[in-house]
């Protein structure tokens, strides 16, 4: 919260009715009159520019299963403009160093994004529809506060609920996408403290003036009354921004059909399930009693139909073994709808504490950690699985089939569904240093994420890691 010692020096406004408060922005100013918070329009031209600069605590991502939470390093550069339209580079790095760099650009007819490091998304643009970019530009809106109150203001009356006093209102709105919000503004200076929706708490502080604009440089997101995010930003004003900085840069192609969810056939005995609406990817090696399977990402429902589609691939096999590759949240979401009397949940080390705080004790009683090479029989196929103390996640398991020369691990190595084979980043080096270790002759590398792969691609997203050194 801002304290009056540290509000910018008051100005008068005329279009205020002599009440003394700060330019907001160049032609916009709030008064607070008969329980109403006003604004006047501001030029559709009009955009604000944000570098932003920050942390998110994200749950159920950490390096170890000990941790419930981790800390995300953010940048973002953000455009937006008056008439709706924005723009958004962001940057993130996560466990591992795995490295996420995005650009989005739309306005109220849709968005689209693309992977500007190419290889989660590859070449293929990600389109949303109307929906999703009104509530996308909604919610940035909430980082501008005072373009967040001048747009609210166009759209409802900004009316108080009751709950007032000499110093702060509090107004009700609907947001960009019509969207019930309210706000906590501070009578003297005209200054936004706070923004409430109905799935976050934003709290602003350390405002500055940026010519005539007024932002906050510290903004603090709370979500079910616990910070997830915390930003620092600078802000910068004008009144045309050129029409290309909105463009997709070229090189990238619309999104591919992926086809149905189905069982592809890797090699005799071992399977890549492809086409589920998510995109992740579940693998399962499959021999003469039962069957072995490799990560049960996002969701029971959509694990469910991945489950049904096994069954029917491999009728009569008991469904002996979950392996996880590690226990973030996406990897293993869907392990309940594997458990059965008799069915193994394999973990690294220490992965039962993640399993149980996100899945609970009844899953968490199936899991067997595996802290030493461990040989799994399915019949006339023998699985080996690998333990592997991973910069992305401590308790990182690699399964090998040796029949079949094929290697199926999560997040170590990527390829993008479309596009050219990017450089490893950290767990690709640890997933070489295995293999050598253990001598591992591999053929086919099958991961959770993107197409799979063969050695020399592995080989040569190796080769350029250690160019770019």
């Amino acid at each position: 919260m801002v304290t009056s010692d540290a509000l910018p020096p008051l100005r008068q406004s005329p279009q205020c009715s002599g009440l003394p408060l700060p330019a907001i922005l160049a032609s916009i100013c709030i008064f607070l009159a008969g329980g109403n918070a006003k604004a006047q329009t501001i030029p559709p031209v009009f955009a604000v520019t944000l570098e932003m600069q920050g942390i998110r605590l994200v749950s159920h991502q950490a390096a170890t299963p000990q941790n419930a939470v981790q800390e995300i390093k953010l940048q973002q550069q953000l455009i937006l403009q008056q008439d709706g339209q924005f723009r958004s580079v962001s940057e993130s790095v996560w466990p591992g160093n795995i490295k996420f760099h995005f650009l989005s650009t739309g306005n109220k007819d849709g968005f689209a994004t693309v992977d500007l490091l190419q290889w989660r998304q590859g070449l293929e643009i990600d389109r949303r529809p109307a929906k999703d970019a009104r509530n996308a530009y909604a919610d940035f809106l909430f980082l501008s506060p005072a373009l967040l109150l001048e747009q609210a203001s166009k759209r409802t009356p900004l009316n108080g609920p009751g709950t007032e006093n000499d110093k702060y209102q509090e107004v009700s709105f609907d947001d960009a996408a019509g969207r019930p919000a309210s706000m906590i503004i501070e009578r003297i200076s005209g200054q936004v403290q706070s923004a409430k929706t109905a799935s976050a708490t934003y709290e602003y502080a350390d405002y500055s003036m940026q010519g005539d604009f007024l932002q906050p440089r510290k903004i603090t997101v709370k979500s079910g009354g616990k910070q997830v995010m915390q930003w620092h930003l600078k802000a910068q004003v004008a009144e045309h921004i050129d029409a290309h900085s909105f463009d997709l840069p070229a090189g990238y192609i619309e999104l591919q059909d992926k086809g149905i969810l189905r069982a592809t056939l890797i090699a005799p005995g071992t399977y890549r399930v492809d086409g589920s609406e998510s995109g992740y990817h579940t693998g399962f090696s499959v021999g003469t009693h039962s069957v072995a399977i490799y990560d049960a990402p996002i969701s029971p429902a959509e694990a469910a139909k991945v489950r049904a589609l096994i069954e029917k691939t491999a009728p009569g096999r008991k469904l002996a073994y979950i392996v996880l590759s590690h226990t973030h949240r996406d990897h293993i979401a869907g392990t309940p709808s594997y458990v059965q009397d008799g069915v193994q949940i394999l973990t690294g080390k220490d992965g039962t504490l993640a399993v149980e705080r996100q899945l609970g004790q009844d899953v968490a009683s199936k899991v067997r950690e595996i802290t030493a090479r461990q040989e799994l029989d399915l019949g006339d196929r023998s699985i080996h699985i690998y333990p592997l103390a991973s910069s992305h996640a401590s308790d990182m398991l690699v399964a090998y089939d040796k029949a079949s020369q094929t290697l199926f691990q999560g997040d170590l190595f990527y390829l993008p569904e479309v596009g050219p084979i990017p450089p490893v980043f950290d767990g690709g080096l640890e997933l070489d240093s295995l293999m050598k270790q253990q001598q591992l002759q591999v053929q086919q590398l099958v991961g959770v994420h993107g197409r799979s792969g063969s050695l020399q691609e592995f080989q040569k997203a190796l080769a350029l890691r250690r160019a770019e050194k």
